[in-house]
Formats: C-alpha cells, sequence, structure tokens
C-alpha cells in the first residue's frame, strides 16, 4: 500500500512497514527521531539525515500502521515548522 500527500510545502510518500525518512538537516532528523522515539517507535540512523522507523507492533493491518505514521508527521511537523521532512519511502 502506497499513499501520497503534500504537507507544508514537503513531499511525502507513505508505506507500509519500516520506514525511512530523510530530513534537511542533521538538526531535523534529531528532533524527529527523539519524538518518533517518545511515541513508541523503534529508530536508527542510516545518515546525520536519514532515519529508518520501525512502528510499535501495536498495528493491526499496514493501513493503521501507513496512518499512524501520517499522524505522527502532521503533529511533528506543526511542533517543527522550521523542519521539513523530505521524502519518506519503505526501508
Amino acid at each position: 500500500m502506497k499513499l501520497s500527500m503534500r504537507a507544508a510545502g514537503a513531499r511525502q510518500v507513505e508505506t507500509c512497514g519500516n520506514m525511512k525518512i530523510e530530513l534537511g538537516t542533521p538538526a531535523a532528523a534529531y528532533a524527529l527521531a527523539d519524538y518518533l522515539k517518545r511515541c513508541g517507535c523503534t529508530v536508527d540512523f542510516v545518515s546525520e539525515q536519514v532515519v529508518d522507523v520501525e512502528l510499535p507492533t501495536r498495528f493491526q493491518s499496514p493501513r493503521d500502521a501507513v496512518i499512524e505514521m501520517q499522524a505522527y508527521l502532521r503533529v511533528w511537523g506543526a511542533m517543527h515548522p522550521e523542519h521539513q521532512v523530505k521524502s519518506v519511502e519503505a526501508a
């Protein structure tokens, strides 16, 4: 399953399962990683600006995971309008 959306000028492609998220700066990547960890996600750095995210196992379906990640990114984007998510893709 793949969904696309536009939010705060950033192109985001949501996919189910583990996700790689590219951000504009290392500071943005660290801020998002911290937020997602507090949301119960497992986060590993692929590079200074790319994080690999595994959602909590509580999700019942891939569709639920997509909806949850969209929500996390919208909230984080509202809290950090100075940062942009460049892309999100299947890991």
